[in-house]
């Protein structure tokens, strides 16, 4: 009974589609479906797109309802295969006609073939695709309604409309184009604009487009009405708010409104929403609430190379005395009880540890009473032994942190306590100080998707300096400046490109900076053909003691691509190295990486192993190839 239902459907979807096409340029006869009739239920093997230039092959099968066969189902006898039905083959044919057109393509012309194996009882189906000329644009221009006193910058807007002069004229392209204009007039006031588009003087091979813009009246915003609210006062839902009443509306001030008040953590959801039937051009503004737990618990364990086994613990209580404050309680644990890149002149591991512990409160205050700043207070605990660096610090940290504008973030932060620092090498040397650091950075982030990015920029630039606040004896100064570039080639292509920088230096009367401060790399965060934290100056006396430098330098390329489904394919190259001073720095002593990788998508976030080889010989005796296993994206 199914499979008769599914016959029924198929059968009228390809008689409607051959109602609203050309029956000549259906690709196929009629004696021709009814000879693919009798392989109906076949197993298909391959599909083959002979013909394909524009468009990739994965754009031509999302469109079909035809199953691709899996490459590896081809060879190997396993799973069930896909199933070939005639009526379902032939709307395909229709409906892939139907998408070259839709995309610039009149003239394409596309042909089916089903060449059985009898012996085996499968087919191979072949979907000739002969694309033609495209149809181009010849030029396109903005048209306002009559009356219309909208500030419209056709010269700026245009650099970011995907239509260009002279190229393929696709329809998709141009449902983006006005939609992106209607975006843009809503973003200066006009929150009833609406873009229509029409095509004219078409020719055989041009176009002409005329963008008919509808900007409507100047909008502000009115009162503000917020639903939901169980524990949190509204008083402090309100002062989330990014925008003023009757200030001139915007969707960007909505949104902003709707990611700080999720900041807070205390909503489960948010929606910012204006009624854009009211008569009025102000118009009001409904926030919807939904509240979520106000006491948090959250455990973690895990393995990776960067911390091996690790724990984790953080109890949180969202609505702290009122206000949405938000304190929290957490503990870490990190044991790493062989770093496989330390091996002896024989050849034989060395028994060497890492040990991180850790246990902090923090106290978070959003939006203090001036606006859009936070305040962060974290007194934290910490004991780690580190490539024979043993450090015990107990500090509190004082950080206050605003977005003056979309996309830029600033912070200022001072770190209070007391540091012992010992050196385990031939001769141990143990240190005891106060520390008192003061920093200032700033950040400019576009990317699309902090946690899985495709497309955008970052740069960012941090500022510290040692005993400013405090008068300390122990003075320094360390700035560093890094950028990251995403570039999409296509739509399963990704070139990344990420480089940083940093110097550090002493102030006034102090001789050197502190080890456990000074730059370091190695790591799946940068050079990923060497350990966490191995490249560096080293100790005259031990050559396995990483002593870190005072100047820094290093850059990466990658390549992402996606394979299946939630995994991509990374190649990539890294080079980079640490000096002591700046005077010993040459472009020529630089340790290169070059490897390959998988990225796993998940509901946590990406997984990423990474497998890096050293093009430069290691004069340290320790082995030329890292693997690193992570949880987070590396741009």
């Amino acid at each position: 009974m199914r499979i008769l239902t599914r016959h029924i459907l198929a059968l009228a979807a390809f008689l409607l589609l051959s109602c609203v096409t050309a029956p000549a340029r259906a690709g196929f006869t009629l004696d021709e479906y009814e000879t693919w009739q009798r392989y109906t239920g076949w197993p298909i093997r391959v599909i083959e797109f002979p013909g394909i230039h524009a468009f990739t092959r994965q754009d031509v099968l999302d469109i079909m309802a035809t199953e691709k066969p899996t490459w590896l189902r081809r060879y190997v006898p396993i799973g069930s295969r896909s199933t070939f039905y005639a009526e379902d083959f032939a709307a395909d044919l229709l409906r892939v006609e139907k998408f070259y057109a839709h995309e610039g393509f009149p003239n394409a012309v596309v042909i089916g073939k089903v060449l059985p194996r009898e012996d085996k009882e499968d087919l191979r189906l072949v979907v000739q695709i002969d694309e033609g000329a495209p149809l181009l644009l010849s030029q396109w221009s903005l048209r306002q309604s009559e009356g219309s006193k909208a500030g419209v910058d056709s010269a700026r807007w245009s650099e970011r409309l995907p239509i260009h002069i002279g190229k393929r004229l696709s329809q998709t392209d141009l449902q983006i184009s006005a939609d992106t204009l209607r975006y843009k007039l809503r973003l200066i006031g006009h929150a009833r604009a609406d873009v229509t588009f029409d095509t004219l003087h078409v020719n055989d091979d041009s176009a002409d487009v005329v963008f008919n813009l509808k900007a409507g009246p100047f909008c502000r915003f009115g009162n503000t009405r917020i639903t939901g609210l169980k524990q949190v006062s509204e008083g402090t839902a309100r002062r989330e708010l990014a925008y003023r009443e009757y200030s001139p509306y915007s969707p960007l001030l909505l949104d902003e409104t709707r990611k700080r008040l999720l900041r807070l953590e205390t909503f489960r959801m948010v929606r910012a929403d204006v009624d854009l039937k009211q008569p009025s051009d102000t118009l009001d503004v409904l926030v919807r609430t939904e509240e979520g737990n106000r006491y948090i618990v959250r455990t973690g364990a895990g393995y990776d190379t960067e911390e091996s086994v690790h724990l984790s613990g953080e109890l949180s209580d969202l609505n702290f005395f009122g206000r949405g404050r938000r304190f929290t309680m957490e503990t870490a644990v990190s044991n790493l009880l062989s770093d496989p890149q330390r091996f002896d002149t024989s050849g034989l591991l060395n028994d060497t540890k890492e040990i991180d512990r850790k246990i902090g409160f923090s106290l978070f205050w959003p939006h203090t009473p001036i606006d859009a700043t936070d305040i962060t207070v974290s007194p934290s605990w910490e004991y780690e032994y580190n490539v024979g660096t043993i450090v015990r610090t107990s500090s509190a940290q004082t950080s206050i942190s605003s977005s003056p504008l979309p996309k830029v973030a600033v912070s200022l932060s001072n770190k209070f306590g007391r540091q012992d620092v010992k050196v385990d090498s031939v001769g141990s040397q143990s240190t005891t100080s106060s520390i008192s650091i003061e920093s200032f950075s700033f950040g400019w982030d576009t990317r699309d998707n902090p946690l899985v990015p495709r497309r955008g920029q970052v740069v960012s630039l941090s500022l510290a300096e040692s005993g400013l606040l405090w008068k300390l004896s122990d003075r320094w100064w360390r700035a560093t400046f890094g950028g990251r570039v995403l570039l999409p080639v296509n739509r399963s292509t990704v070139i990344a490109l990420r480089s940083e920088v940093g110097f550090m230096g002493t102030l006034h009367e102090s001789t050197e900076t502190p080890i456990n401060e000074r730059f370091r790399l190695g790591g799946v965060s940068n050079i990923r053909g060497w350990g966490r934290n191995l490249i560096g100056p080293r100790a005259a006396d031990d050559d396995k003691l990483v002593l870190g430098g005072n100047h820094s330098l290093f850059g990466t390329m990658e390549v992402q691509r996606d394979v299946w489904g939630p995994v991509a394919f990374i190649l990539f190259a890294d080079a980079g190295n640490v000096w002591s001073e700046v005077d010993n720095a040459k472009l020529n002593d630089i340790y290169t990486t070059i490897g390959s990788g998988l990225r796993f998508l998940t509901l946590i976030g990406p997984i990423r192993t990474d497998f890096g080889y050293q093009l430069r010989k290691n004069e340290f005796g320790e082995r030329r190839w890292a693997l690193h296993i992570l949880l987070g994206s590396a741009f």
